[in-house]
């Protein structure tokens, strides 16, 4: 990563989480030796700030040097630390509207109470209902105070990262409002959780926002796959050359699994017992989240494709069949 720091001003910043995925990749990066930006931030929890407080030490800046804090998406660990990184820092905040609006309804109250009748109406048992709302609840005091977006990313706008101009590339499906960014001329791209090595990203639908994600996310693989990448610098996982072999074997994953979700369709099933099917290993409840909403993208995929039926029984419990 150095040569990254210092050929552009761009330095990976690893900020610890407390999931199975056990870090996110944040980018800190200088323009003329002064003015500094950060994209995306990790949770609001003591690790995180003691990270930043390292880097800043080990960079030699101020707070106050601090002149962009731009958000990948609404996502908590790299949403999370915006608001309170704006208040200490004083900069301006940059993320997608749509993602921006996801967030602030996304962690609350009552979207937490929407939640939970999502949850029983794709089958899920009542314990396992409970224990998720309690854990989104868990989420709140991580993602606050929200930041206050001074310029809302726009695709195709044009954005000093460090010592170079990129492009903003609106990439949703990962999430709704889920921006990349591309600088054509070294051919890099800072993707967010759009294009990851090691995993494939999550692609969820959990009642908010779009309602086939799949659908989308593959579409805008696509449009990355028509960009020269050399260097994809990620949200997790290493750092990689090979972008249009990875984003074929994320295609190929996707085909395979939605297969998959269509043979295990063998009589009236709902999401929750597809899930518990598709995914055959212990869980956390953080992961029976991702798990589901999983599921049930691809259930959406194939509903849009009309491959599947999708009919709720008396208690308002979603049953899907083959068509």
């Amino acid at each position: 990563m150095d040569q990254f720091f210092r050929k552009y001003g761009i330095a990976q910043v690893t900020i610890p989480l407390p999931f199975r995925l056990n870090h996110i990749h944040c980018y800190l990066t200088r323009q003329n030796d002064q003015d500094w930006t950060i994209i995306d931030t990790g949770l609001h929890r003591q690790e995180t700030l003691d990270t930043w407080k390292k880097a800043f030490t080990q960079y030699g800046l101020k707070e106050r040097d601090i002149k962009k804090i731009i958000v990948t998406h609404y996502h908590p660990d790299h949403f999370g630390y915006a608001g309170e990184l704006q208040r200490e820092t004083t900069a301006d905040v940059l993320m997608g509207k749509k993602a921006y609006q996801l967030g602030k309804k996304n962690w609350t109250k009552e979207n937490q109470k929407q939640s939970g009748q999502f949850y029983c109406q794709a089958g899920m048992e009542e314990k396992t209902v409970k224990e998720l709302v309690e854990h989104d609840g868990g989420f709140f005091s991580m993602v606050r105070p929200f930041p206050e977006v001074t310029h809302f990313l726009q695709e195709g706008q044009q954005i000093q990262i460090g010592e170079l101009t990129f492009r903003a590339l609106h990439t949703p499906g990962h999430e709704e409002g889920h921006f990349c960014f591309y600088q054509p001329d070294e051919k890099l791209l800072i993707s967010g959780d759009h294009l990851l090595k090691k995993i494939t990203p999550n692609i969820s639908y959990l009642g908010l926002g779009d309602d086939n994600p799949l659908g989308t996310y593959l579409s805008s693989l696509e449009k990355l796959g028509e960009l020269e990448i050399n260097w994809v610098l990620p949200g997790h996982g290493p750092i990689f050359s090979d972008a249009r072999e990875r984003i074929d074997e994320i295609i190929q994953h996707h085909k395979e699994r939605i297969i998959e979700t269509y043979e295990t369709i063998k009589r009236e099933m709902t999401a929750f017992q597809i899930s518990k099917l598709l995914f055959q290993r212990e869980l956390t409840i953080h992961e029976e989240r991702f798990a589901l909403g999983e599921t049930i993208s691809h259930l959406a995929y194939l509903l849009a494709k009309g491959e599947i039926k999708k009919t709720p029984d008396s208690q308002g419990v979603w049953h899907y069949t083959r068509s």
